[in-house]
């Protein structure tokens, strides 16, 4: 599932990785229904406004340097001092519903920024929907085989925590709903 996220220019997209580029944060591999937030933070160290740009000092130390594209608005408010708050949340949702609907697969995006001369900050959406049909059902391995959107199949094992396993039937379609969201904001020193 490849999730584009077309605004990653943005000043506040292009701090995320530099904000939870942490060893200890890892994608997980989350359960049906389910959500994780990481919150973290670094201080701005300095702002160079002709060339855009921003350094940022992590809790571990690290600094880098970031390039704040046009688009990002109200840097001429960014002091050295002030803190940059990042908080990534994902979350999955997992549906089994009848239909007789060929797979597909939906993406969404919003995206949120403070309005001229408004503290600066920001929030990034976006959404997949993917649905798969169910081809065929091993119930002696819980696994299940699955035609994806662009007509390849997988086969999937099914955790024992999964309800209503033995209902499924073969026809059944898979509804997956994953959200990332970031948002970050620049808080000033006090």
């Amino acid at each position: 599932m490849k999730m584009l996220l077309m605004i990653k220019a943005c000043v506040l997209m292009a701090a995320a990785p530099y904000l939870v580029a942490d060893s200890s944060i890892q994608k997980v591999a989350y359960p049906v229904g389910a959500a994780a937030t990481i919150t973290t933070e670094a201080t701005v160290e300095s702002v160079n406004k002709d060339k855009r740009e921003v350094t940022l000092k992590k809790s571990d130390g690290s600094t880098t340097t970031i390039k704040v594209p046009e688009a990002v608005r109200n840097l001429d408010q960014v002091k050295s001092g002030d803190t940059v708050k990042a908080k990534y949340t994902e979350a999955i949702a997992l549906n089994i519903r009848k239909s007789d609907e060929a797979p597909s697969a939906v993406e969404s995006q919003t995206i949120e920024r403070a309005p001229a001369g408004a503290t600066p900050k920001g929030e990034i959406r976006s959404t997949v929907q993917i649905t798969a049909n169910v081809e065929k059902i091993d119930k002696s391995k819980r696994e299940v085989t699955l035609l994806k959107p662009d007509g390849s199949k997988t086969d999937v094992k099914v955790p024992e925590d999964v309800k209503n396993f033995d209902n499924l039937k073969k026809g059944d379609q898979v509804v997956v709903t994953a959200t990332e969201s970031l948002a970050l904001e620049v808080v000033p020193k006090q």
